[in-house]
């Protein structure tokens, strides 16, 4: 979808920044083998949501769970479970869930953005499907992406709005590998594959085309 860059800019300006607190997941910690599963950094918030699936390929999940079992028994998760209440008044507005990932950029400035995020454990060398979305003055939906965790490895995602040209904006999710050397974190950007609708009407693994959608 493309909206005005003039709006998404007056979006991003809405709300204040507020601290959160580092909640430690210690269940969600506990499942971290670096043999097996890898960690995965979800950054919400500020209008922006996002889920993922572990262990189905795009084919498997869209064509397949979707269409069979309800949302919840599809192995769908959501990238950050609300508390009761009303944004801006929610404790969970104020708490990212930690499992001991090492900090990046975003991570560190989280204080200085209405948004926040969740750390979660995933099964490594299987597909890993999340999907963000905006809603709001400004919506925005791009497509699904999909990639393969290495084991022991850390990850971060989020929802970025970016400029196409002067009075367009459009909206990419951003990966990006981290790797913690001494007291620094190396951030790689990656680029996952998408799932997109074909002809035929169903989900197929593809390369993208274009940067944002």
């Amino acid at each position: 979808m493309r909206q005005l860059l003039p709006l998404a800019i007056s979006l991003t300006l809405i709300g204040c920044a507020t601290s959160k607190t580092d909640v430690r997941n210690e269940a969600e910690a506990g499942k971290f083998d670096p043999t097996t599963t890898a960690r995965v950094r979800l950054i919400t918030g500020d209008n922006a949501h996002g889920g993922f699936v572990s262990g189905q390929t795009c084919e498997k999940f869209y064509n397949e769970s979707l269409k069979s079992f309800p949302i919840e028994q599809s192995g769908w998760k959501t990238a950050h479970i609300d508390s009761a209440g009303l944004y801006p008044f929610r404790e969970s507005d104020h708490q990212n869930s930690v499992i001991g990932m090492p900090a990046s950029k975003e991570s560190k400035l989280i204080n200085e953005s209405p948004r926040l995020y969740d750390e979660h454990v995933v099964t490594a060398n299987q597909p890993f499907i999340a999907t963000f979305g905006m809603v709001g003055s400004v919506s925005c939906s791009p497509k699904p992406v999909v990639f393969t965790p290495e084991p022991g490895q850390d990850y971060e995602m989020q929802f970025q709005i970016v400029k196409i040209s002067t009075f367009k904006a459009g909206c990419i999710i951003q990966l990006r590998k981290l790797t913690a050397v001494g007291n620094t974190t190396i951030e790689t950007p990656m680029r996952p594959q998408v799932c997109a609708r074909s002809a035929d009407g169903n989900f197929h693994t593809k390369d993208p085309l274009f940067n944002a959608q």
